[in-house]
């Protein structure tokens, strides 16, 4: 009868299999519905957090202070207002060049604001273009100048392990890090690119005291970084 029972065992096991698998898939696909839907809300929340303080930016816009506040800057708080997800790359670079560009026309408060908006986002470090970490170096250089405040210290422990990765540290050199060969040999219109993306090694890197031989350097970096200020406040 052996034989015969075999057939019948075997499609027993097979649908109790078929059950399990099925389980297991809408088990998988539930929490992955739930994992989508909470980072769905963060970016949300991420964004309504911003709204109050790109609308700030836009009302000095509104009020004619045209000196301090570029159109090509402008166009970047627009953009954010209607979206900014800290898991694109090109919202988060353009979130740093509006947090950047308020330091520099001196919108200090503002720039402190934008940073600090980004304590706690779950985010990627591996960065080929400008982002968060760049924002945390700005932050620590801004509190200094303005509150008194030292807050080195409050760098996450995984972006400390960014900052200090291979890849990242041996972009920091001195005196390659002031850009100047770079920085002379472009045009009037690349120029402004190569000195934001200075000031983004400078202070958004440079600040966190984390590269010795910055740290031995830092009169010249320091003088560097004021003066590719002034010239970009005078475009």
């Amino acid at each position: 009868e052996l034989p015969h029972q075999v057939p019948t065992l075997f499609k027993g096991l097979l649908k109790h299999f078929i059950f399990l698998t099925a389980g297991l898939k809408s088990k998988s696909s539930a929490e992955l519905e739930l994992k989508v839907n909470k980072l769905q809300q963060e970016i949300k929340d991420f964004h309504e957090k911003l709204i109050p303080a790109l609308t700030k930016v836009l009302a000095l816009y509104k009020q004619g202070d045209t000196c301090q506040i570029n159109r090509e800057f402008i166009k970047s708080c627009k953009k954010l207002l209607q979206k900014c997800s800290f898991k694109s790359l090109m919202d988060v670079s353009e979130l740093c060049s509006v947090a950047y560009w308020l330091y520099i026309y001196g919108h200090k408060e503002l720039a402190l604001e934008i940073c600090e908006l980004t304590h706690g986002v779950d985010f990627a470090y591996e960065y080929s273009w400008p982002g968060f970490p760049e924002l945390y170096g700005l932050e620590i250089r801004i509190a200094r100048e303005i509150l008194g405040e030292e807050r080195k210290g409050n760098i996450p422990p995984n972006l400390v392990g960014y900052y200090l990765s291979k890849g990242v540290r041996k972009k920091l050199r001195y005196p390659q890090i002031l850009r100047e060969e770079i920085t002379a040999a472009h045009n009037e219109g690349l120029l402004r690119v190569e000195l934001i993306y200075a000031l983004y090694d400078m202070i958004g890197k440079g600040e966190t005291g984390l590269y010795t031989e910055l740290n031995r350097n830092w009169t010249k970096i320091e003088e560097t970084i004021c003066m590719y200020i002034d010239y970009l406040k005078l475009e």
